[in-house]
């Protein structure tokens, strides 16, 4: 929330994609796919059918990672939820630049890391079976690994995880609403915040959370139910035209 350093746009950063990208290739551990999502949408991961030669040559080409190849299985210490064991392979052959040209998040993520000499990454448990496709990526360059802590999830009563694709609310723009949201975290996250600090302005709640953390605090449950004011989310609008 308060960065100290100068921002890194993933839109400069392509030649150095391009380099890891190209390094994957020349190990064999990456390779130009033509196949849609439509294709293999009957699967649970895509099958790797183009892992032997592109499918169909006149068809824009994504490239995936040879997750059956590199390093598995992968295996950490995830700070909160302790020993994980994952085959890549089980997970499938990861995009990692599209077909439109743009970088995937898997690619870009492990590369800018590394750039940044980032050493902690703390996230949401949803990309908890991203760390697998992570993990044989920075194993491949040559890059170093940093320590994972995955948080459990604020969902709705139906389990939902609150996302604009399933339409949760948006958090709260004006500052008596950031005060109540960034204090309704901190109760989510166990870390116990003394009554008073409710009332307190947004960067002296931060400032506390900073001070007072706590690992130990944080119970290892995959949800959190939605806090009770806060408005419950609507469903997606099911087109029913043609």
């Amino acid at each position: 929330m308060e960065w100290d350093e100068a921002i890194m746009w993933q839109h400069t950063r392509g030649d150095a994609y391009q380099q890891a990208l190209d390094q994957l290739i020349q190990l064999g551990l990456a390779y130009p796919c033509s196949c849609s999502r439509k294709q293999w949408q009957a699967f649970d991961i895509y099958p790797g059918w183009c892992r032997e030669g592109v499918c169909d040559a006149n068809k824009p080409v994504a490239w995936r990672l040879r997750s059956d190849l590199g390093k598995r299985p992968t295996c950490w210490q995830d700070r909160l939820f302790g020993e994980q064991r994952f085959d890549p392979a089980d997970l499938g052959d990861v995009v990692l630049k599209r077909k439109d040209g743009l970088w995937a998040y898997q690619l870009a993520v492990v590369v800018d890391d590394a750039e940044q000499q980032i050493t902690d990454v703390v996230r949401g448990l949803d990309l908890l079976d991203n760390t697998p496709w992570q993990h044989q990526l920075q194993s491949a360059l040559q890059l170093p690994q940093p320590r994972y802590l995955h948080l459990p999830l604020i969902v709705t009563t139906e389990g939902q995880k609150l996302s604009k694709q399933n339409l949760a609310p948006a958090l709260s723009e004006n500052e008596q609403g950031v005060r109540r949201q960034l204090f309704q975290a901190l109760e989510a996250l166990d870390q116990a915040p003394p009554q008073v600090l409710a009332s307190e302005s947004p960067a002296t709640q931060l400032h506390w959370a900073i001070a007072n953390w706590s690992l130990q605090r944080l119970r290892p449950t995959a949800h959190r139910q939605t806090p009770a004011s806060m408005p419950p989310s609507t469903p997606p609008s099911i087109p029913t035209g043609d």
